[in-house]
C-alpha cells in the first residue's frame, strides 16, 4: 500500500495484556464502528505494512486496544509501539467523512447479509425517527430491513454491495 493511498490515524501507544495486544490511539474521535475494521496498516521502516485485525475495542474516544494477527507475543507487540498507524483512504472515508446516518445513497446498491446471502437490490430507503429501513426486492417482494451502524458491516461503493446483520427470521416475514 502507497503512503498516498492511506491517511495517518495515529500512534501505536503501548502493550496491553500477554497476547500481544496493543492500545492505539487517534488524533480524531473513533466512531464505534472502527471495531469492525478488517485492518489497519502500521508504518514500519518507511512501508506501510497491512495487519488484520482479529479482535478490537474501544477504550476511550480516541484510543482503542486491538489484537493483531500473528502478533502474539508482549515481544511482537513491543515491535510495533510508537509507530503510525494508517487506514486506507477508503476506510477513512467510510469512518471519518461518511455521512452519518444518511443511507439515501445506498439505492440500488445489492444488500448481502452476514452470511454473504444476496438477498436483493435497494429500492428506496425510509428515514422513520429512531429507524431507517432500507426496501429491497427479496424472492418478488418488497421487504424492509432495518439498518443502523451497529448492524453495518461494510459499504463497497466501488462494486455497490452493502452488507449488513439481517435479524433472524425477517425475511420469512
Amino acid at each position: 500500500m502507497n503512503l498516498d493511498q492511506c491517511k495517518k490515524v495515529g500512534k501505536v501507544l503501548k502493550t496491553h495484556g500477554k497476547e500481544g495486544e496493543l492500545i492505539i490511539n487517534s488524533e480524531i474521535d473513533l466512531p464505534d464502528n472502527f471495531i469492525k475494521e478488517e485492518s489497519i496498516f502500521i508504518k514500519a521502516d518507511g512501508l506501510l505494512v497491512p495487519f488484520f485485525i482479529e479482535q478490537a475495542f474501544l477504550k476511550s474516544s480516541s484510543t482503542a486496544v486491538v489484537k493483531l494477527e500473528d502478533i502474539d507475543t508482549i515481544e511482537d507487540a513491543e515491535e510495533l509501539t510508537a509507530l503510525d498507524w494508517h487506514l486506507t483512504d477508503e476506510q477513512w472515508n467510510r469512518l471519518f467523512i461518511g455521512e452519518k446516518n444518511n443511507y439515501d445513497s445506498l439505492k440500488t446498491f445489492l444488500l448481502v447479509d452476514q452470511n454473504d446471502q444476496k438477498i436483493g437490490i435497494i429500492t428506496d430507503i425510509q428515514e422513520i425517527p429512531s429507524n431507517t429501513l432500507l426496501q429491497v426486492t427479496y424472492q418478488n417482494r418488497s421487504i424492509d430491513v432495518p439498518i443502523n451502524e451497529e448492524m453495518l458491516f461494510y459499504v463497497d461503493e466501488e462494486n455497490k454491495i452493502v452488507k449488513i446483520s439481517i435479524p433472524e427470521g425477517l425475511l420469512d416475514l
